[in-house]
């Protein structure tokens, strides 16, 4: 016989059901919590963004303490690529070090981790800031690299013109010469590359702010994702270290400016405006390992691996 709203049995079993379903759910938000929430924790930017290098975080259980013949450096994505070539060249040489480059941490990042003594060497792309001058790190350069304007090999163009750039971002030039529509990619505010075109050409610089403040095109936040995305993405452009392109044989194009491919003549000659530095940041004068590696890095054989990728060897007098 079937139950009945007044039954007491029915009673009991109502309670029974929700009594089940009340666990179920807190079950559910204990699971949540233990597992979920440090996965999503873990998607999240990095902590040294925000300039702050965690004990408990990943980098830096890994890199402290340091044993002898490791050497570990962080930073600027910008200089990842030269970076691990240069890592590697020096290993083929000296089989007993162990170099470790991480991902990208920016370079505010790589200032605090080597400040904090989280790694051996910072990797930064723009000059030290005056509080970070403050804290007694020093920037030793490296390498200069142009910032070319990088397109998907869709797009039939292979020039550009100063003023064009400055168009296209602002969106007033929307399509390429076959009338293929434009897909611009923007990086994060104080990305270097940005920094380093807004610094030499200022309708540029105008331009980058109001797309920032219109939310116009898509942000992309990391240096390997601005490549896959520029890589995938029909009609795209986005600004772009050209040694990366060359280190990492990507399969992009990078289109000449005013009439002038990126090249240590054209940059050196001031033909073409657009590049910036890089540096390792220490906070000390350095010693042992990392001395060993930043004067093979000043090397022939290290200058001769850059100039190899397009990048042009700091200091430019030996």
């Amino acid at each position: 016989m079937a139950e009945t709203a007044d039954d007491p049995r029915a009673s009991a079993s109502l309670a029974a059901l929700w009594a089940a379903v009340l666990l179920g759910v807190a079950g559910v938000a204990i699971l949540a919590a233990v597992f979920v929430a440090p996965l999503l924790a873990g998607s999240s930017d990095p902590p040294f963004l925000e300039g702050h290098v965690p004990k408990n975080s990943l980098l830096y259980q890994r890199s402290t303490p340091r044993p002898h013949g490791v050497l570990h450096l962080a930073g600027s994505g910008s200089n990842i690529p030269l970076t691990r070539a240069l890592a590697d060249a020096f290993v083929a040489r000296s089989p007993d070090a162990h170099i470790v480059v991480f991902e990208s941490i920016g370079s505010s990042g790589g200032v605090m981790a080597v400040y904090d003594d989280v790694v051996d060497l910072g990797l930064i792309s723009r000059p030290l800031k005056e509080r970070e001058v403050q804290l007694g790190v020093d920037a030793i350069p490296y390498a200069r690299v142009p910032v070319v304007v990088a397109v998907n090999l869709s797009v039939p163009d292979t020039a550009i013109t100063t003023d064009e750039l400055a168009d296209i971002f602002a969106g007033r030039k929307t399509r390429w010469s076959d009338g293929a529509p434009i897909t611009v990619l923007q990086r994060e505010r104080g990305d270097s590359g940005h920094l380093a075109v807004a610094a030499a050409l200022p309708a540029f610089a105008a331009a980058d702010e109001a797309a920032y403040r219109e939310h116009r095109w898509r942000v992309v936040l990391h240096d390997r994702a601005m490549q896959e995305a520029l890589a995938i993405t029909p009609g795209a452009v986005g600004l772009l270290d050209a040694g990366a392109i060359s280190l990492q044989r990507l399969p992009l194009r990078a289109l000449e400016l005013d009439g002038y491919a990126a090249s240590e003549a054209s940059v050196q000659s001031g033909r073409y405006p657009f590049f910036k530095d890089l540096s390792f940041a220490a906070l000390e004068a350095p010693t042992g390992l990392a001395a060993d590696f930043i004067r093979f890095a000043h090397s022939d054989e290290g200058r001769a691996l850059m100039k190899a990728h397009g990048y042009i060897p700091l200091p430019e007098v030996q």
